[in-house]
């Protein structure tokens, strides 16, 4: 018996000496760190002028007519391919493309992203993102050169946002947008 309590002993003792998961604790920012936010612009008025806002406890992005409602970004460059992460709030939150199929690909915030997140049944992306001429873009290898952003109205009358392939019919009330990188 007294040979048990020391093999549980050590064992506990092995249990609790593991390194953090990076699940733990969310990690901030640097100090200094340049903050983004991402404002719509549309020849479409319902859907110009507005901001990239996540609300509580909602994983979908969508469109707020306020700045000071819109989410902020931090960005960091994957060098190899020269794309870009957009993260919110830390570094385990990201933006992301997710879809059941590459018609609409919505914008939404994942956690710590990796193949083994990717809910069944979907397309997911992330750190595929391109800041050129202070636009978002996305950059992932496909050949579709009429993608875009749009904004997809909502049965609330509210916008969520998606890559649209810009060739494949959709059922969804659409409207192009850019989504221009302002600094804060």
């Amino acid at each position: 018996m007294k040979s048990f309590f020391v093999v549980a002993a050590a064992l506990c003792s092995l249990v609790s000496a593991r390194p953090s998961s990076p699940f733990d604790a969310m990690a901030p920012p640097p100090s200094g760190t340049t903050f983004y936010q991402l404002q719509s612009k549309s020849s479409t008025t319902a859907v110009n002028n507005q901001w990239v806002a996540l609300q509580t406890g909602k994983t979908n992005y969508v469109l707020t007519g306020t700045q000071s409602a819109g989410s902020k970004f931090f960005i960091d460059q994957y060098k190899p391919t020269g794309t870009w992460s957009f993260r919110n709030t830390d570094d385990t939150r990201q933006l992301a493309l997710q879809g059941a199929n590459g018609v609409l690909l919505y914008l939404v915030d994942i956690t710590n992203p990796s193949s083994s997140n990717i809910p069944s049944g979907q397309l997911m992306e992330w750190g595929t993102f391109t800041t050129d001429n202070n636009a978002l873009g996305v950059k992932d290898g496909s050949t579709l050169t009429t993608r875009t952003f749009v904004a997809v109205k909502g049965s609330d009358n509210g916008y969520g946002l998606a890559l649209y392939d810009g060739v494949s019919n959709t059922t969804q009330a659409i409207s192009p947008i850019t989504l221009s990188l302002v600094k804060v």
